[in-house]
């Protein structure tokens, strides 16, 4: 038996495989340990446990966004360990885990494009090379959080349409002392930004967010694909709520480079299930 865990800033899937091939499924809250505490994850792990049968179960492979640190790493088994004790637990950055998601030991550069953005150039199963992603304060090209910044930026400075100025305050109320007041007091102020992206899937067809969302585009295709030397050599593959409900703005703009966009994939769990199920 093994339990396979992808955790992003939103979500975190839980997958216990049983040896006659059984899945037991659970989504639990986002976890970063960069910047949530340790007892988070113990509870959520401790809630699993006991409710998802996990006796018998041999190995944990954990990935999740933030775990590419020794200290990240170390807070992540920390808090695994706490509530089973004797589990082998391998941990991975989830760049990785949209790389073996999308290609298994194959080939391709493989890119999430969630609340968060990162990238990598994936050869034969392993991370050759990959773009710094620098975070929700300095990077995160083509993200949820990008998209929700363009949408608010738009819509504080009156740059929409009135109708979707209208029908966005509407739906939101925002008033725009207390939007700054939440925002910078808030535990998670990426994903609250990103929270504001339904809106713009709810409009998609709309020409001004078509706009904002093919910018966003533009600059993460410009800031981190075309970095990769022989990018146009290369399957694109994406992981991703963002990418996979603007599949095709995104298409379009990959097109638009020259580039060849292969999978896209709206979350990495069942790819992950089927890379660690091989051999139980």
């Amino acid at each position: 038996m093994i339990i396979v865990v992808e955790s992003g800033s939103t979500k975190t899937d839980w997958r216990i495989i049983k040896s006659d091939g059984i899945q037991i499924k659970y989504c639990t809250e986002g976890f970063n340990p960069n910047y949530n505490p340790e007892s988070i994850l113990s509870s959520m792990v401790e809630y699993i446990s006991m409710n998802g049968d996990t006796d018998g179960a041999v190995s944990l492979f954990f990935y999740g966004s933030g775990c590419s640190s020794e200290i990240s790493i170390k807070k992540v088994t920390s808090a695994i360990k706490k509530i089973l004790p004797t589990i082998n637990i391998e941990i991975q950055h989830d760049l990785l885990g949209a790389a073996r998601a999308l290609y298994g030991n194959g080939t391709g550069i493989a890119s999430i494009l969630g609340t968060g953005a990162s990238s990598c150039l994936f050869v034969n199963g392993k991370i050759l090379e990959a773009v710094p992603s620098l975070g929700f304060l300095l990077g995160d090209e083509g993200s949820g959080l990008h998209l929700g910044r363009l949408l608010l930026n738009a819509f504080f400075k009156k740059n929409l349409p009135p109708h979707l100025y209208e029908a966005f305050q509407k739906k939101y109320k925002l008033v725009l002392a207390d939007f700054i007041s939440h925002l910078y007091s808030h535990p998670k102020p990426n994903s609250f930004i990103a929270s504001f992206v339904p809106f713009m899937v709810e409009n998609k067809d709309e020409s001004a967010i078509k706009e904002l969302v093919e910018a966003a585009f533009d600059e993460f295709i410009n800031q981190i694909i075309l970095k990769y030397s022989d990018c146009h050599n290369y399957e694109l593959g994406f992981v991703g709520s963002v990418a996979y409900l603007f599949s095709d703005l995104l298409t379009k703009k990959a097109n638009e480079y020259g580039l060849t966009i292969g999978k896209i994939i709206q979350t990495p769990i069942e790819g992950l299930v089927e890379f660690h199920s091989k051999g139980i």
